[in-house]
């Protein structure tokens, strides 16, 4: 089933990033979603939080844009986050379904 999961994760990414021409949000922002999501999902494999490996993923980024080209891009930093919120609600959502975290969810 982790398979399963890491291919869907895989193919979300690839379509948020292949749409990413046609929007108005700078093609850069899908990179550093996916970039995030990719970091999530490599994180939940590992068992480390999600949400805090794309964090730090864009920290790091954005601190190395900041060192070589004196720019930190905040909004890079929501982006690649995002992705990494996103990924965390895909996992949470799927655990619910497989009845893992049924528990937490009966009224």
């Amino acid at each position: 089933m982790k398979k399963v999961c890491v291919i869907l994760t895989v193919l979300f990414v690839a379509v948020l990033v292949g749409c990413a021409s046609s929007q108005t949000i700078g093609t850069d922002k899908y990179y550093h979603f996916a970039a995030g999501a990719t970091s999530a999902s490599v994180a939940n494999e590992i068992n480390f939080p999600e949400v805090t490996s794309a964090f730090v993923a864009g920290f790091a980024k954005e601190t190395y844009d900041y060192i070589q080209y004196g720019k930190f891009d905040t909004r890079d930093l929501i982006a690649t986050t995002l992705g990494g919120v996103v990924i965390k609600c895909i996992i949470k959502l799927k655990k619910i379904i497989d009845g893992k975290d049924i528990k937490k969810h009966i009224v």
